[in-house]
């Protein structure tokens, strides 16, 4: 349902109404530890885990919300660090392939036609195009 490699939806709320669905997805049982962010080591101790909400690409008519749980791990290298999520590069409140699909919309359209299209803030909608098309450089130059 999710297609995210090695997770897996464990419950999901699905808001006919306002046309959202909510899935909440975990690591499978089955993985080979967490690996920090810091310096990539794997390391199989959890210091403490959170939930982390954030927006991933549409699902039919519906906005999807997906909730991952994310890991600290206590790495003897870097200390305390959240664990590396693919699906998560950034500390931007939207899964990878979500900011893709922005940034390609982006490509044939204004960012007020993107940012009615995913239900966005226009402002938001200018960032998450930057970061994506832009190698992740902000600021006056990527504007140009």
């Amino acid at each position: 349902m999710l297609a995210w490699p090695g997770y897996r939806v464990y419950r999901h709320e699905l808001d006919e109404e306002v046309k959202t669905l909510k899935l909440w997805v975990r690591r499978k049982p089955v993985h080979k530890g967490f690996e920090c962010s810091g310096c990539g080591r794997r390391l199989h101790e959890v210091h403490d885990m959170r939930e982390r909400e954030v927006r991933d690409l549409p699902w039919s008519v519906y906005r999807a919300t997906v909730v991952v749980e994310v890991h600290r791990v206590r790495c003897p290298e870097c200390g305390v660090r959240v664990e590396k999520i693919e699906q998560l590069p950034s500390k931007a409140p939207f899964s990878k392939r979500f900011e893709e699909i922005v940034g390609e919309a982006c490509e044939s359209a204004a960012a007020s036609q993107v940012a009615r299209r995913f239900h966005l803030a226009e402002n938001t909608v200018r960032a998450t195009t930057c970061a994506t098309w832009n190698g992740g450089t902000s600021g006056a130059a990527s504007r140009r």
